[in-house]
């Protein structure tokens, strides 16, 4: 228990999350959000990325709404199913965690794209944006259309 004298840190956490089932195979919905040579042609909401997108990796990437910014992301992966972006700060002081997930469902994707900020400095202004939770929904929605188009054709 703190006393009175003892800074006391309250660590915030902000959740966003869309899915979809999209008419596509699974292995073509990996292969379009892990095309990093194809991230900035379609509408994934990414302007500039540098690096690749496979386990263990670091890429950095610019998005309209980031500013001009550019985020450096740590990328884990269970190929197929499931891969995180994480972005923080010393001391843990501001983590971010997007989280992609796959599942087979009836000859369709189940994808889900979960956004999480927490750490002290969460609740700081330009750190997490109202506009999150629509920006995942366009995400989700450019992959699905992408994926749709792309397993049709093949």
């Amino acid at each position: 228990m703190a006393d009175e004298n003892s800074p006391v840190y309250s660590e915030l956490m902000e959740y966003f999350a869309s899915e979809a089932l999209i008419s596509a195979r699974p292995s073509t919905v990996w292969e379009v959000i892990t095309d990093a040579g194809n991230l900035t042609v379609w509408e994934s909401g990414i302007s500039a990325i540098d690096g690749e997108l496979r386990h263990g990796g670091t890429i950095r990437i610019k998005t309209a709404d980031a500013g001009g910014r550019s985020l450096r992301l740590r990328v884990r992966q269970l190929p197929g199913e499931v891969m995180t972006w994480t972005s923080s700060l010393p001391l843990g002081l501001l983590r971010r965690v997007r989280t992609f997930t796959l599942s087979p469902q009836d000859g369709l994707t189940h994808f889900t794209v979960k956004e999480q900020v927490s750490g002290p400095l969460a609740g700081f202004p330009g750190n997490t944006s109202p506009d999150t939770g629509h920006t995942l929904n366009d995400y989700v929605t450019a992959v699905m259309n992408r994926a749709e188009l792309l397993d049709r054709v093949s």
